[in-house]
């Protein structure tokens, strides 16, 4: 059925697994009430509220929720449980007399809210008359932050977060741990000079979370990526190898570590007794504060494993079956505090002889950034032994400063087809945090909403309007520009070399590479460069014109700049390296202004750094930018003292 005018620009998201309207409308009116249909639906009175709050909002009325229907009390909406739906199943009926929402859980008369909430706001509360049945592809949609790597958000940054899931009908939050981001209680001393996150305030959060049908899983990486805790004194004879060790050949970019990449001990030594101890009491110090039965033990990338001091045990049992029986110990450990356990799959996947071996109470998260990652495959490879999974796809957020667009839809498009195709129980969307965690929030907004998207509806969302919500829901943009400039902003790396990097731009890479490393720029013609500078000073100009009316407007605007601005000092930051590499002559003043230019860049990013963020571990955040201007400085004081010096 066509739509009168009105109602042809509606943009819900997710989009609706069915939707037929009919002819007419419903406009909502002061003196109308929300009702829960009778005493049995209490538990859904978070999504009366919700209907509540979007009316007052929205339309400036303020409807009264009451329990019970009664004739000449006209409802605007009625809530009303049918458990012969599905566990996440909902109606949602308009007809010329109000709406009518049937559900099977509270869980799903949220999510019949969270639909009716965006038809409001967009109809000014005239609603085209219409049935909606809907129901998830994915029962569990989550989302992962990583706070582990310097970037640990305020409380208030990680509410707003959870507002925007709610509204996306995602059900999974996790904070990736690992070092000392969560201020463990039993050892005060390893977090005492950081900002970490309280026990009180997960408390508070997965309150905050569970009134939003929100899980809170507890997430902490148990096996590698253990160098916050092994590199110290008291614990790095748990190590594999306590000195440290040259990460292996390929997986790290060669043009930013040609010499190789020296790293600090990451990963259990298995057969250190202590080891499990350590993880005993960092388990109960963490989760007691979760009202979540899931817990992500993590253990990916045990990069060490088996080439130290159990290098003789892996060559008699194998590297694969030393992980596997260090993997049963921590299930072990996390089943009798009551936990299902959850783990990153990537290294059972190298050993897929051993998968069927696996303990059936466990998930796997198979994880993967890349556009052309194997989803299929790997799921295949769970889904026939029979172990629960999910697909892990990320934002591509991390290593970009701005994003990677074109990766980011293809990779969360690809999880969300295979993961739906061999049977995942679960979808995540992964935000990390590498090398600084450059990236403002905004920047990981688009992969938020393509991948709630996808995890509700896969096969209807794969062209969703991505930008077109995010200038409606998320940035109140009268404009309607800001959230394609976003996508376009983060397509600047489609301008570079075209050489492959693994989850990297070359414009990040070069504000981590030394002054004298020309390997980057020898791959990056002036004419790439040329272009890339004309497409980001195009993009700023566009910046010019957006219109955002959200809370915090103006600090998105400042961060979208802030960004830009990295990218342009990046490019400088090229041409001086192909100028240097040419022995092209330069002046004291031309370094100077580079370094004057980085300072403004370091001011303006510290500053928005403390808009959303604690401020433990912006120093280490900034630790390579400010390296950067040390070399800055010392070439120009070697110009400055002329060829003799």
């Amino acid at each position: 059925m066509s739509l009168s005018k009105p109602f042809q620009s509606l943009v819900l998201l997710p989009i609706p697994k069915e939707m037929t309207f009919r002819p007419g409308s419903y406009r909502v009116s002061r003196g109308d009430k929300i009702a829960l249909a009778g005493p049995a639906d209490k538990p859904a009175l978070p999504a009366a509220r919700t209907v509540q709050d979007a009316v007052s909002k929205h339309l400036g009325l303020y409807l009264q929720i009451s329990i019970g229907v009664r004739p000449g009390s006209p409802c605007a909406c009625i809530f009303t449980q049918n458990p012969n739906l599905g566990d996440q199943t909902y109606e949602l009926s308009v007809t010329e007399t109000g709406v009518l929402i049937t559900y099977s859980s509270p869980q799903a008369a949220f999510y019949a809210a969270a639909t009716l909430k965006q038809l409001i706001q967009q109809t000014g509360g005239v609603l085209p008359c219409l049935h909606i049945a809907d129901e998830p592809d994915f029962p569990a949609r989550g989302l992962m932050i990583d706070i582990s790597r310097n970037k640990i958000p305020k409380l208030e940054t990680l509410r707003r977060i959870v507002d925007l899931m709610a509204d996306l009908k995602l059900n999974q939050l996790q904070l990736y741990i690992e070092g000392t981001p969560f201020s463990y209680e039993s050892f005060p001393g390893v977090w005492e000079l950081e900002t970490p996150i309280s026990g009180e305030e997960i408390l508070e959060l997965d309150e905050y979370c569970r009134e939003r049908c929100i899980e809170l899983v507890p997430n902490q990486n148990s096996f590698g990526h253990m160098e916050g805790w092994l590199s110290r004194p008291e614990f790095n004879h748990l190590a594999e190898i306590p000195e440290g060790f040259m990460m292996p050949e390929g997986m790290y970019d060669s043009d930013l570590y040609p010499n190789g990449h020296a790293m600090r001990p990451g990963t259990f030594y298995t057969e250190a007794t202590e080891a499990t101890g350590l993880l005993e009491k960092m388990y109960d110090d963490l989760l007691p504060y979760f009202s979540s039965g899931m817990f992500n033990v993590g253990c990916d990338e045990t990069y060490e494993l088996g080439t130290g001091r159990s290098q003789s045990a892996a060559e008699s049992q194998g590297k694969g079956r030393l992980y596997l029986s260090f993997l049963l110990k921590i299930a072990e450990l996390v089943r009798k505090r009551g936990k299902t356990m959850q783990f990153w799959g990537d290294i059972i996947l190298q050993h897929p002889e051993l998968i069927p071996h696996l303990p059936k109470d466990i998930i796997a998260m198979e994880w993967g950034y890349t556009a052309e990652h194997p989803f299929e495959a790997d799921t295949q490879k769970f889904s026939a032994a029979g172990i629960p999974f999910y697909v892990c796809p990320g934002t591509s957020s991390w290593n970009s400063i701005t994003g990677r667009t074109e990766n980011m839809l293809a990779n969360l498009r690809s999880a969300a087809v295979h993961g739906k195709n061999n049977g995942a129980i679960g979808y995540l969307i992964t935000d990390w945090g590498d090398n600084g965690h450059w990236q403002h929030l905004p920047v990981s907004y688009a992969g938020f909403v393509y991948g709630a998207a996808l995890a509700w509806s896969a096969d209807a969302s794969l062209d969703a309007d991505i930008a077109g919500y995010m200038d409606s829901f998320l940035f109140a943009d009268t404009s309607g520009h800001t959230g394609r400039l976003l996508l376009d902003l983060g397509n600047y790396y489609r301008l570079e070399s075209g050489n492959p990097h693994h989850n990297d731009t070359e414009m990040s890479m070069l504000l981590r590479s030394d002054l004298d490393n020309m390997r980057l720029t020898d791959k990056l013609p002036d004419e790439n460069l040329h272009r890339l500078k004309a497409y980001i000073e195009e993009i700023e100009e566009r910046l010019g014109g957006l219109s955002p009316h959200c809370d915090d407007a103006g600090l998105i605007l400042e961060e979208l700049r802030n960004s830009v601005h990295f990218v342009k000092h990046s490019i400088r930051l090229a041409f001086l390296k192909r100028r240097l590499a040419a022995n092209d002559p330069l002046s004291p003043a031309e370094i100077g202004e580079l370094k004057q230019d980085l300072d403004l860049l370091l001011l303006q990013y510290r500053l928005l750094w403390c808009e959303r963020n604690r401020m433990g571990g912006l120093e280490q955040s900034v630790s390579r930018l400010v390296r950067l201007r040390g070399q800055y400085e010392a070439l120009e004081s070697v110009l400055a003292a002329g060829p003799s010096a």
